[in-house]
């Protein structure tokens, strides 16, 4: 562990710690260079004393560390800080939970002493680590936030206002796909007039063209189709 931050091995008990240290030395050859703290106390008072700010390789239940943010007070109080954290579970969920608790990175406590070496060295050099069951643990999550949020509301449908008896006369001519000109000319009206209507037509209806138009529209009654028919042909 030549060239790294000072250890720290946190854990409720001094035979759990030196169990730690033990698997780190099965795989480093030698034992590790380390301090041993057995409560969040004890080592909040050492790390006032320590600067640099050491490696910290934290059991998951040492007594007295707040689940929620006692790392992220240990951060406040040792600038520089870098947590690996150890879950008492292989559960991907609890290792996420110390990431978001401020750990730099989360192992199971079964963890092999290889893999614990050497994310102490990634830890140590700077960068975070976070294991495939913690990701899958965070997609799932993301996943399930994705469902569980409430839709976004949206507008309410604007009310259709109603159309006048020209502009229903125009809509059944529509229908019947004829030109401007030649519904201009049955309505006995020109054809800049029937472009009027239109617009009005397509802002009440809140459509883009004839097709929406016809499609937003109030379908077709026997009287629409009759007033087109028998509509006189007089200027509107």
């Amino acid at each position: 562990m030549k060239d790294r931050p000072r250890l720290v091995v946190a854990a409720n008990h001094p035979a759990v710690a030196a169990s730690l240290l033990r698997r780190l030395a099965d795989e480093a050859g030698d034992r590790p260079e380390a301090e041993i703290v057995t409560s969040q106390p004890a080592l909040r008072a050492r790390l006032r004393d320590m600067r640099p700010a050491p490696l910290l390789l934290l059991d998951r239940g040492l007594q007295g560390l707040e689940p929620g943010g006692g790392m992220a007070h240990l951060r406040v109080q040792a600038p520089g800080l870098r947590i690996v954290a150890l879950a008492r579970t292989e559960d991907g969920a609890e290792e996420l939970g110390l990431l978001r608790s401020g750990a730099n990175a989360a192992l199971p406590w079964s963890a092999s002493p290889a893999l614990v070496s050497r994310v102490l060295g990634i830890v140590a050099s700077g960068t975070g680590y976070m294991s495939a069951a913690a990701l899958l643990a965070a997609a799932a999550a993301a996943r399930t936030s994705a469902v569980a949020a409430p839709a976004v509301p949206r507008d309410p449908p604007r009310p259709i206002e109603p159309l006048t008896e020209r502009e229903r006369d125009i809509l059944a001519h529509i229908r019947r796909d004829e030109s401007n000109r030649r519904i201009g000319d049955a309505l006995g009206i020109d054809e800049n007039r029937v472009k009027i209507h239109l617009h009005a037509i397509f802002r009440k209806t809140g459509a883009r063209n004839r097709m929406e138009a016809e499609l937003r529209a109030a379908p077709r009654s026997p009287q629409v189709a009759a007033t087109a028919r028998e509509a006189p042909a007089v200027a509107a």
